[in-house]
């Protein structure tokens, strides 16, 4: 059972709490592959407030709450009142709490979601931030996992690479987007996944989510380690994870994140044919096609890329039923009964009113 309001940060959740979601996950999956919709969340409605472009977010929060029988709403946060110098993020919080049923908030200000979630009366999803980057990414990321992992191997016995841009430093100094690779890191940690970071000594995890890590696998038993060789381990490797090296907004930083990255750690048909012949190659998406990934690579047996991305979906139908069907009222069919009565009545009555006299005579 989920203890916790909103799904904001990795560190958030137990082992037996993900275990718990990734099994909520896959029965909603078996059922959409066999054609079956369950509407568990009818009535129900949930705010997507986006600061940023998005396509695997939006489209499998939008398609997530349709299809358990619920509603989204779009909200583009330069539409909104809220703001600098505008209405406060908690007066936001309560008035779309008294509409909605749940939040999914995008914002390159993680302590804006933060501040979201702590006003807010309805749960809160991170759809992702600066700082812990993308939890609902990395939750996918952990079923596509489990779900392809060699035949007979526990979750345990994985061991994952992530290879090229490891950082999360967001300073203009040292720009990287490791925002999803500490995401990921952080949850494979806590499940007891070995994680194996590669990457220049610029594009290194930083020493805070490091040593989170390290606090992580002394619960749950697994390994971290740190190479800038993609080969040092590659024959011990179940999974190679990439990312973009760079994204909208910093596209100005392409030919200095070529030069710092590329050949070398990209993920090519080189690469994958030293590693074992189960590997299977991850990219979160949006990327930049012949760079992080070769194309051959991209399109290759050896790619999950359309897969993870379909996991999206499935992943925000366990995220919203585990989170907001033990908020859900009961229903009562006779309440429901006397109050269609009553309106029924009510409007019917109005209407009869308004067809029998000019409108001025009424009032």
């Amino acid at each position: 059972m989920i203890k916790k309001k909103d799904f904001i940060d990795v560190q958030d959740f137990t082992k037996e709490e993900y275990l718990e979601l990734l099994e909520v996950i896959r029965v909603l999956k078996e059922a959409d592959q066999k054609g079956i919709q369950v509407p568990l969340l009818k009535g129900m409605t949930i705010a997507l407030m986006f600061d940023q472009p998005s396509t695997r977010t939006r489209v499998s929060f939008e398609s997530a709450m349709d299809k358990l029988g619920g509603d989204a709403l779009y909200l583009e946060t330069k539409t909104m009142h809220v703001g600098e110098g505008r209405e406060t993020m908690k007066d936001t919080a309560l008035v779309i709490s008294g509409m909605c049923d749940a939040i999914e908030c995008r914002n390159e200000n993680h302590d804006a979601i933060v501040d979201l979630a702590k006003w807010a009366t309805v749960p809160v999803f991170n759809g992702m931030s600066s700082v812990h980057m993308h939890p609902t990414q990395a939750l996918c990321d952990l079923f596509t996992v489990m779900e392809n992992k060699p035949a007979g191997k526990k979750l345990e016995d994985v061991k994952v690479m992530w290879v090229g841009d490891n950082s999360a430093d967001t300073s203009k100094e040292n720009y990287h987007l490791g925002g999803v690779c500490r995401s990921v890191a952080l949850l494979f940690s806590i499940m007891g996944i070995t994680f194996i970071s590669c990457a220049p000594e610029r594009a290194k995890m930083l020493p805070e989510d490091v040593a989170a890590c390290k606090a992580n696998y002394e619960k749950s038993g697994g390994q971290f380690i740190e190479t800038d060789d993609p080969y040092e381990y590659i024959d011990q490797v179940d999974f190679l994870f990439t990312d973009a090296w760079w994204y909208h907004g910093s596209d100005d930083l392409k030919p200095q994140k070529i030069e710092e990255f590329f050949p070398k750690y990209s993920i090519n048909q080189e690469l994958i044919d030293a590693a074992p012949e189960w590997v299977k190659v991850m990219h979160p998406l949006p990327g930049n096609r012949g760079y992080e990934i070769s194309n051959e690579v991209w399109d290759g047996s050896h790619s999950l890329l359309m897969e993870q991305a379909a996991n999206r979906f499935h992943t925000q139908k366990g995220l919203l039923a585990a989170f907001l069907i033990p908020r859900k009222r009961p229903a009562n069919e006779a309440l429901a009964a006397y109050y269609t009565a009553q309106v029924e009545a009510l409007t019917t009555e109005t209407v009869d009113k308004v067809a029998g006299t000019h409108f001025g005579e009424w009032v």
